[in-house]
């Protein structure tokens, strides 16, 4: 049996065994973060090119064709769950009509959904006119050369070419690629664009090496435009970071770690292409760690408000169990022409949460730098966040959600609804970033009370915590308290022996069905604290052993209770 110390500092957390020994010289204090994730995190690029533009520069006969590039990185490259070609639009970069067509065709044929889901696009433009636009999404040519197009656009036209793309809608997005201050028509000089922002879902941060022939993951990329990116932000462009490979050589995914990674909730086509529309996704030096990221539960690539100050939490996930040397975040003002600042820093640590205090009727974006003891860096996508001047007019009288059978039962009601449009029931499974459930519209009016429920319809697989987004009609909105809902029904039981006690060690053992942080504290007759102890209960019976000759003779309680005090019970032992 290992001592506390031991325990501590054994190599293999996050929980204590069933059994614990606890003396009385210290107070031990400790917390364990177990993230249960709503969504998904999926690891890819959809900066790369095949033979049907300037891509296998090395002319390798077994790789002609998108769909042999398509392969090779399903069947060589390691992490990697998705992957996008985006060849030259135009002959000058190698691509014929025809060519593109065939592209889109074997994209769709070696597309494995829930396996490894495949695109095909293009990369736009000619650098010396402006630069380079990832288009997905559109399945015909935009060119300028005659015969070689399906729909025209001239060269420099890149106002044309962002509307084009808005008038899509969430059917194609653009991104843009390696850009220098002076590209895309001036956007970084110019006035925000409503429509070129609606079009433009993100840019890339770090790119290449282009040319490398690497396979081993060692060619780090040289280029960086995280400046570029910061400018974008400062002058009110809704954008989140990317990290592009460019391959022109057939090492797909393997010339270095760095990953675009997605946040979706499942491994397809259509939901990978709405999270790039919603600007879910991050770069990531490191090729699996998983970033979650919330302001006042509200994911990356949110633009969102409430009527509170914002809530800033992020907890780093790495499989390889990397530290974190330093979290920062930073914050700023869309459009107000200054670049973000840093507005928090934590240190050593995976997790950190933060709450701003704002001015009403203010906006800010937010969002993290990461940098892992090893020197890998990440980049997360902002949220965008207004704190409203106002709530909407209504009293909430009350909220509950319980479970029923394997689902969760909702149920609230209201007050002297005015104005009041709808409720956005929201529900998270890591306390951190919570995800739009359904919708209910408001039924409610002045003087009379207004009573809803809802059935999730998902079947309850761990605690699901559960809130609302009451909006009103100027879309203002005000978020309701928390509820939780279990998997199981709450099942917790004390037990001490032998009681009384005399010289012997006192064994108490705590019965519990859930997994969450607990806090144990022994109070002498007085109501004097003699210890105080956090730690993390497991599923089943976890026993603690303490010294009963380290306590005087009397009566004591031990009580036991959780971080919400849901769970808050004591029982008395004596020692004579």
């Amino acid at each position: 049996m290992r001592s506390l110390h031991e325990h501590l500092n054994h190599q293999n957390p996050p929980y204590f065994s069933n059994l614990i020994t606890l003396g009385f010289s210290a107070i031990l204090l400790f917390f364990v973060s177990n993230v249960n994730a709503q969504t998904h995190f999926w690891f890819g690029n959809i900066h790369s090119h095949s033979e049907y533009s300037d891509g296998n520069m090395a002319n390798d006969p077994n790789y002609l064709t998108a769909k042999s590039c398509f392969e090779y990185v399903q069947q060589k490259a390691l992490n990697v769950n998705f992957w996008g070609i985006s060849d030259h639009n135009h002959a000058g970069g190698g691509m014929q009509r025809p060519d593109y067509h065939k592209g889109i065709s074997e994209a769709d044929s070696t597309n494995l959904e829930g396996v490894f889901p495949t695109f095909y696009g293009m990369e736009w433009g000619i650098i010396s006119t402006g630069g380079h636009v990832i288009i997905y999404g559109i399945d015909s040519l935009i060119g300028w050369e005659s015969g070689n197009y399906d729909i025209f656009n001239a060269q420099s036209d890149y106002n044309s070419l962002f509307n084009m793309v808005a008038a899509r809608g969430d059917s194609a997005f653009a991104y843009l690629a390696h850009m220098e201050s002076t590209d895309f028509s001036g956007i970084q000089t110019n006035p925000y664009n409503a429509i070129w922002d609606s079009a433009i879902v993100g840019m890339a941060i770090k790119s290449g090496p282009a040319f490398s022939t690497d396979t081993t993951y060692g060619n780090l990329p040289s280029s960086n435009f995280l400046s570029r990116y910061l400018d974008l932000l400062k002058i009110g462009y809704h954008v989140a970071p990317g990290f592009d490979h460019d391959n022109h050589n057939i090492n797909f995914g393997r010339t270095h770690p760095g990953r675009t990674v997605v946040i979706a909730d499942s491994l397809n086509r259509e939901s990978i292409m709405k999270a790039f529309r919603r600007r879910s996704f991050y770069a990531s030096d490191d090729w699996n760690a998983k970033i979650h990221f919330s302001v006042s539960g509200f994911g990356m690539g949110n633009i969102c408000n409430a009527n509170q100050d914002p809530q800033i939490k992020l907890v780093v996930d790495d499989p390889d169990n990397e530290n974190t040397d330093s979290i920062k975040i930073y914050f700023g003002v869309p459009g107000s022409g200054s670049r973000a600042t840093i507005l928090y820093l934590s240190t050593f640590s995976d997790s950190m949460s933060y709450t701003h205090i704002i001015p009403v009727s203010t906006t800010y974006y937010y969002f993290a730098e990461i940098v892992q003891a090893d020197g890998n860096k990440i980049w997360t996508a902002p949220v965008w966040f207004t704190r409203n001047p106002n709530t909407p007019s209504f009293e909430l009288i009350n909220f509950t959600a319980v479970k029923s059978g394997n689902h969760a039962s909702l149920d609230w009601s209201t007050l002297n609804e005015f104005n009041t449009d709808y409720f956005n029931v929201e529900k998270s499974t890591d306390e951190v970033i919570y995800n739009f459930a359904t919708t209910e519209n408001a039924i409610g009016s002045l003087g009379n009370t207004a009573i809803y429920s809802w059935l999730d319809p998902d079947t309850l697989f761990t605690s699901t915590w559960y809130r609302l987004n009451i909006f009103d009609i100027n879309g203002l909105s005000q978020l309701s308290p928390v509820r939780r809902v279990d998997l199981n029904e709450l099942s917790f039981n004390i037990n001490i022996y032998p009681n009384p006690a005399g010289d012997e060690d006192i064994w108490c053992s705590l019965s519990h069905n859930r997994v969450e942080p607990m806090r144990m504290e022994i109070f002498s007759a007085d109501g004097k604290l003699v210890l105080n102890s956090i730690f993390y209960s497991e599923k089943g019976t976890l026993k603690f052993i303490f010294p009963a000759n380290k306590l005087s003779r009397g009566l004591y309680t031990i009580r036991f209770s959780n971080s919400d005090y849901s769970i808050n019970s004591s029982n008395r032992f004596i020692r004579h």
